[in-house]
């Protein structure tokens, strides 16, 4: 990884010959993210009252033109219809932009809809979201290690309404992919229980203190990844928000979410419950993205997340580019 204030930029090694063997395409990808700093006039949070998803149908476009929907690059236009007020209202952060070891979670959700929408693949094989789910998981652990050997990985089932914490922290990413091997569907409920989930990330974590924050750096951070796939059951704190209000205080604790869903019409809940994943970033750092059963966007929005937590921009000011390279 190179890093300054203005650019991160990820390679992502190739695995073309495993994915050969499973019958997923994949090729090695070089993401830029880059950040040209926030001008005192532009709102840099995402407002959840934009929070939208879009269908599959929808990306056919989106892949053509190399446009993917989770990019959202803030333009002078865009600068020019916002009021100073909102951009005030963000917590800001003074925190050294150091590769300091992650704790990464993966919170992967088990619940497979009824009458699900596969993965579909350019010569017609199908693939369960669970095991597209798990491909991108073992990919996104693989990279993120080859960056930096020392980040550590746990791993999380959401169940039908409850979560089980079935690995815990390791570096080697090859103990978390053979955890995931005996993962297997579950039935989803009507509501799923973020209070039991965060309950459970509170008992196993440990935060780091820092005295002076602006200047030293942690010896590591916590960044929870929720992998959710439902698309008619809604999660919801169930028993209270005490373990999530104390984990998201920290400086060094970070929630992601993919939520991979169905295409939204009146007979599911998709943007009901994007909003609810949406809601739990309040501070603005998190990134949260919505993608339908699509492999390439799937894939293209899991490497959005190798940046680190405390390197990367915020998510409305980071523009990707993607560059397929042919093996070596």
């Amino acid at each position: 990884m190179e890093n300054d204030n203005n650019c991160i930029t990820i390679r992502e090694t190739d695995d073309s010959e495993e994915d050969s063997e499973n019958g997923v395409e994949a090729k090695s990808a070089h993401v830029s993210i880059h950040s040209s700093g926030t001008p005192n006039n532009v709102d840099i949070s995402r407002s959840s009252s934009s929070a939208s998803l879009v269908s599959s149908s929808q990306t056919d476009d989106i892949i053509r033109n190399n446009c993917y929907p989770a990019d959202d690059f803030v333009s002078n236009d865009d600068a020019a219809e916002v009021v100073l007020e909102d951009v005030e209202k963000m917590i800001s952060r003074n925190l050294p932009l150091v590769n300091v070891p992650e704790k990464i979670i993966i919170c992967l959700d088990t619940a497979q809809d009824p009458d699900y929408t596969p993965f579909k693949l350019g010569d017609g094989s199908k693939y369960t979201p669970l095991s597209m789910i798990k491909r991108v998981t073992e990919i996104f652990m693989k990279s993120k290690h080859i960056i930096n050997a020392k980040h550590e990985f746990a791993l999380i089932v959401l169940q039908s309404d409850s979560a089980l914490w079935l690995r815990d922290f390791t570096r080697e990413p090859c103990e978390i992919v053979l955890a995931l091997d005996d993962v297997s569907e579950s039935c989803p409920q009507k509501s799923f229980d973020l209070s039991a989930l965060f309950d459970l990330i509170k008992g196993h974590v440990l935060l780091p203190v820092i005295e002076d924050p602006s200047i030293t750096p942690p010896p590591y951070v916590v960044r929870v990844i929720l992998l959710y796939s439902r698309s008619y059951c809604l999660p919801e704190f169930k028993h209270g928000r005490e373990s999530f209000d104390f984990l998201t205080a920290s400086q060094y604790f970070t929630l992601d979410t993919l939520y991979i869903h169905e295409d939204p019409s009146e007979n599911n809940k998709c943007e009901e419950i994007y909003k609810v994943l949406d809601d739990l970033d309040e501070k603005g750092f998190s990134y949260v993205f919505g993608v339908p059963r699509k492999p390439t966007i799937l894939h293209d929005t899991m490497a959005k997340l190798l940046a680190h937590p405390l390197q990367r921009p915020l998510q409305k000011m980071a523009h990707y580019k993607l560059e397929w390279q042919e093996p070596q």
